[in-house]
């Protein structure tokens, strides 16, 4: 068939509308990839500012830590390994905090969720992200 006056022509990434167009695609796919790998080394602690667990009070949660005998297995308040992982520092999630402290883990850690509510679990998940070095 010959060319038919008023059909536009097929998208082309070559012509000058496609190439800006592309440009924009891949400038917005390297902001997304630069973005996700931002968050990537993030600290957890900041990653998590929306997080259910957000809003303890860091000082109950050592109280908290202290009564309920964490300190047991996560030695030094929680600042070196013992019998359970050091928890300064840590690079876990405040949902896997929460779950493994509510429910505990099989021959590992006991379940604590029956003796601590909502508000003591922020408190506690608190007082981890608040573990420093020992300043003496």
């Amino acid at each position: 068939m010959s060319d038919r006056a008023g059909a536009s022509p097929a998208w082309s990434p070559f012509k000058t509308g496609g190439i800006v167009l592309m440009r924009f695609r891949l400038l917005g796919a390297g902001l997304l990839a630069a973005g996700i790998s931002a968050l990537n080394g993030m600290p957890a602690a900041l990653a998590q500012n929306d997080s259910p667990y957000a809003g303890g009070d860091a000082a109950r949660g050592k109280q908290i830590f202290a009564s309920n005998g964490c300190g047991w297995c996560h030695e030094d308040q929680g600042r070196k390994a013992g019998r359970g992982p050091q928890l300064m520092n840590t690079k876990r999630s405040d949902d896997f905090m929460a779950n493994r402290i509510a429910t505990g883990a099989p021959g590992r850690m006991p379940a604590f969720g029956q003796g601590l509510d909502d508000q003591g679990l922020r408190d506690l998940i608190a007082f981890i992200h608040a573990i420093r070095p020992d300043a003496g």
